[in-house]
C-alpha cells in the first residue's frame, strides 16, 4: 500500500524525532533558570537530563562509536557541577543543532540505508531499529524532563498531534 511517498520509513522517523525534539525545547523552555540545576538523581535534574538526552542522540546518528566522547569538553552529565552544563539558551541551541544532525542522518539514509545497513554504533542493529530505540530514548527523556517540568508547576511540555 502506497501513500505516495518514496521514503515512507525515513519521512515516519523525521516527522517522530522532529516532534520529540520539539517537545524537549519546550519543556526546557517551561523551567525557570533557578530549576534548571536542581533536583534528587541526576534524571531529576533537568539540566543533566537534557544534556544526557543529546548526547546519546548524537550517538545514534554517530559514525563510529569507538571515537565517540561521552563527555565533550570534560563535562561529565551525571556529576559535573552544574555551573560546568550547558544554560538553558545554550541547551536550547543544542537541541536545534541535534535535532537538524538528525534529520539530516535520516535523509542521507533514506529508506534504503536505513532499512538495509547495520548502525555504525550498534553492528546488532540495522539503523531503522537504532533509530526507532534513539527515538524512544528521546520520548523517554521529554517524559522526565516534562514530568519534573509538571512537578514543579511548570506545566507539562505540550503534546501536539
Amino acid at each position: 500500500m502506497s501513500n505516495g511517498n518514496s521514503q515512507p520509513v525515513t519521512e515516519a522517523l523525521r516527522q517522530e524525532h522532529a516532534e520529540g525534539f520539539r517537545m524537549l525545547a519546550d519543556a526546557v523552555q517551561r523551567i525557570s533558570d533557578e530549576a534548571w540545576g536542581q533536583g534528587g538523581i541526576w534524571t531529576e535534574v533537568p539540566a543533566r537530563a537534557a544534556l544526557h538526552t543529546l548526547l546519546c542522540a548524537r550517538y545514534y546518528i554517530a559514525p563510529t562509536g569507538e571515537n565517540f566522547s561521552w563527555n565533550p569538553s570534560g563535562v561529565v552529565f551525571w556529576k559535573s557541577p552544574i555551573s560546568e552544563l550547558p544554560t538553558r539558551v545554550q541547551m536550547l541551541e543544542q537541541i536545534t543543532a541535534v535535532a537538524a544532525e538528525t534529520d539530516a542522518y535520516l535523509v542521507h539514509n533514506g529508506d534504503e540505508g536505513l532499512l538495509h545497513q547495520t548502525a555504525a554504533t550498534n553492528p546488532t542493529r540495522t539503523r531503522v531499529a537504532n533509530m526507532i530505540y534513539a527515538l524512544r530514548h528521546l520520548q523517554h527523556h521529554v517524559a522526565q524532563i516534562s514530568a519534573e517540568c509538571k512537578r514543579r508547576g511548570f506545566g507539562a511540555a505540550k503534546w501536539e498531534v
